[in-house]
This record gives C-alpha cells, sequence and structure tokens, in this order.
C-alpha cells in the first residue's frame, strides 16, 4: 500500500513540476513574440516618419556653374567669383 502511495505522490509532483515548467515556456514565447511585434511597429513607424521627413524637408538642389563660358568678351569675373563663394555657403 505504501509503494502504490509513494508512486502516486511522485507522479503528481513530477506532473507539477512539468507543467510549471511548460508553462514558463509558453509564457517566455509569448513575451518574445510580443516583444518582437512592438519592436517592428517601431521600425515601422521610424521608416514612415523618415519618409514624411524627407517629403517635408527636400535635399537642396546644387546649382548649376557649369555653364561660365570664359570666352566671352561681356564676362564679370566678379559675379563668377561671387555666385562661386554662394554656392559654396549654400
Amino acid at each position: 500500500m505504501s509503494t502504490v502511495n509513494v508512486l502516486r505522490y511522485s507522479a503528481l509532483g513530477l506532473g507539477l513540476l512539468v507543467g510549471l515548467k511548460t508553462d514558463l515556456v509558453l509564457k517566455g514565447a509569448a513575451a518574445k513574440e510580443l516583444e518582437d511585434k512592438e519592436f517592428s511597429r517601431r521600425e515601422q513607424l521610424i521608416a514612415e516618419a523618415k519618409k514624411e521627413y524627407a517629403k517635408l524637408h527636400p535635399a537642396p538642389k546644387a546649382k548649376n556653374t557649369a555653364e561660365i563660358n570664359l570666352e566671352d568678351p561681356n564676362l564679370d569675373f566678379g559675379e563668377v567669383i561671387i555666385n562661386a563663394v554662394n554656392a559654396l555657403e549654400a
């Protein structure tokens, strides 16, 4: 009779330990999945914010200074120099 009780309570204790371990593993997996979803949501928000920022703040266009004809007799060198300095500042 006592052998049966030992086996019965051993099986009960083992079942409780296995159930506890399984519960902890499942809770950990659910928490990891939730964390991954939150991370991907934040990545998506950042990508959308970057696109919106690019719409609102377009990149400045480079000024074309390659159209200077040095053979032109009416060329104002002072204006060319000032335009080149202004292009460097912008």
